[in-house]
């Protein structure tokens, strides 16, 4: 398996920071990326989307037993038990995708960061759900829930007051291009927006505007795994296990 990783992301106008952050790590058992959307309600939110970031990928980096969806839960129990008391009233929103070296693909997300694959056509094909008031009674498409003002109001979340079981989700490794993003790019941008994004196409944006990133997994068939970092990689939102971090 080969996955060939790029990170995009832009401020918003909203907060002093940028509250997006990402991170990537690599073991025996396969490769994690992670999103997290830090609230914009707050001072201090950026700050815990990178130690939520930063705290994953160190674990992740020095795992030696074998990954599971329940070993990545727990994980993330005890990360939320860690930043409690530096963080009293941190809100944040985060996607976990870990891809297996044995072919198999965990996702563990709660709140409004979203999995989604690139299909025929050029068209984007959700994956997951964001977790939000505006569809958690019923489905709504992607394109109809972004223009729903009750979206911005979440029915799961990583914060600090409660730990909230986070949505699982397993299936097969395949081929193909994935997104992960925040509720920025799938909400603010349009489907051509998108896919001008994550074609490395510049975007502009105006008025207010929220923290936009994204990203992108390629992942190809090889005989052996394989992490390749795409070009301006990392930023200063972006954590790995190769430069930023001690793994």
């Amino acid at each position: 398996m080969r996955i060939e990783a790029n990170w995009y992301s832009r401020k918003g106008t909203k907060t002093a920071d940028n509250r997006d952050h990402a991170g990537l790590g690599t073991n025996t058992s396969g490769v994690m990326g992670i999103v997290v959307d830090g609230s914009t309600a707050g001072a201090n939110n950026g700050e815990y989307a990178g130690a939520i970031v930063r705290e994953m990928v160190v674990w992740f980096c020095g795992l030696e037993e074998a990954l599971d969806p329940d070993v990545l839960t727990r994980q993330l129990r005890g990360i939320h038990a860690d930043l409690q008391g530096r963080f009293p009233r941190g809100a944040a929103s985060f996607i976990i995708v870990h891809v297996a070296a044995g072919g198999r693909t965990a996702v563990v997300h709660a709140g409004d960061c979203f999995l989604g694959e690139i299909a025929p056509g050029d068209r984007i094909r959700r994956q997951t759900r964001p977790h939000t008031l505006a569809n958690v009674l019923a489905e709504v498409p992607i394109d109809e829930l972004s223009k729903i003002s009750a979206r911005h109001l979440l029915s799961k979340s990583f914060r600090s007051r409660e730990h909230m079981t986070p949505e699982i989700l397993e299936t097969d490794s395949l081929p193909s291009v994935y997104l992960i993003s925040t509720d920025g790019f799938w909400a603010e941008l349009s489907a051509h927006e998108q896919l001008a994004v994550i074609d490395g196409r510049k975007v502009e944006a105006n008025g207010e505007h929220d923290d936009c990133s994204v990203l992108k997994l390629v992942i190809t068939e090889v005989a052996d795994p394989e992490l390749i970092m795409g070009e301006g990689m990392p930023s200063a939102n972006f954590h790995n296990g190769w430069t930023t971090l001690t793994c």
